[in-house]
């Protein structure tokens, strides 16, 4: 299975079950001590103690993390600190009935107390597990802002450079879309732009099909009528109609308005 950050807390979660399922066998274990004939002193009692001060700690340190309207709560700070101390806890617990053990207290009752030691010994050994990933928590949290698992919304959002959203996985708007033959369509635009004969000097864009004598159906342009168009507006762009000075239907040209031009001076004339 391969390991993901951020399942971290599944796992943290998984580690805080088998210690409070191990937490509720030694107590089990603890009374019956308790019930046999041994001497029972505050050692014993302190690891009885602790298994009751198991359940709230696996309680903050479970389900804080997993439920949204709780997470505030979920300090990274807080969580080492609980991991450590309930470590160090675990660890004078078990150490307490061992030594309990070898005054020869427990009696008839050394084989369940010395299964109690054996317990604690793994219990504190699970808790040295959560205290190392809290550590690993707290150390992802001071580099990327969020607890892993627990919330990917960084704290410090406001500060990500918006030029790498550019370069994100996530789904982006039209604007980031990728445009391509830009040159193209420009260059389609600049000869077709919604105006005929708007652009006087090079190429005219005329229609693959024409309008033909013949009942007004339309048949294909011959290469001879666009070369003579090429040749004709190369560098005037247009021609008198043959229509009363009306705008070309053929080609698509524009003719210049009606009006005065008597008074524009020609050039060459006196």
């Amino acid at each position: 299975m391969e390991f993901s950050i951020h399942n971290l807390q599944k796992y943290k979660l998984a580690v805080h079950i088998i210690q409070l399922s191990m937490a509720v066998v030694i107590w089990i274990l603890d009374i019956v001590v308790m019930r046999s004939s041994a001497i029972v002193d505050g050692r014993l009692g302190w690891n009885f103690g602790y298994t009751f001060l198991i359940l709230p700690a696996v309680i903050y340190l479970t389900m804080t993390v997993r439920f949204p309207r709780t997470r505030k709560f979920a300090n990274p700070y807080a969580l080492l600190v609980i991991d450590l101390v309930w470590c160090i806890m675990a660890l004078s617990a078990f150490a307490a009935v061992a030594n309990w053990n070898g005054t020869g207290k427990c009696r008839n009752g050394c084989k369940v107390s010395k299964a109690v030691v054996g317990l604690g010994v793994f219990l504190w050994l699970f808790w040295i597990l959560s205290t190392a990933m809290s550590v690993y928590g707290l150390m992802y949290y001071r580099r990327e802002g969020y607890l892993p698992g627990a919330s990917r919304a960084p704290n410090n959002a406001a500060m990500i450079d918006p030029d790498k959203e550019a370069f994100s996985t996530a789904p982006h708007d039209d604007e980031y879309a990728p445009v391509h033959n830009a040159e193209e369509h420009e260059e389609h635009e600049l000869h077709d732009d919604g105006y005929p004969g708007g652009n006087f000097v090079g190429r005219v864009h005329t229609p693959d099909y024409e309008p033909s004598s013949y009942g007004g159906s339309y048949a294909p342009t011959s290469m001879a009528h666009h070369d003579d168009l090429e040749a004709s507006t190369a560098y005037t762009g247009y021609s008198a109609s043959g229509y009363g000075g009306s705008q070309n239907s053929r080609t698509g040209r524009a003719q210049f308005p009606t009006g005065n031009y008597d008074n524009i001076p020609v050039i060459g004339e006196p």
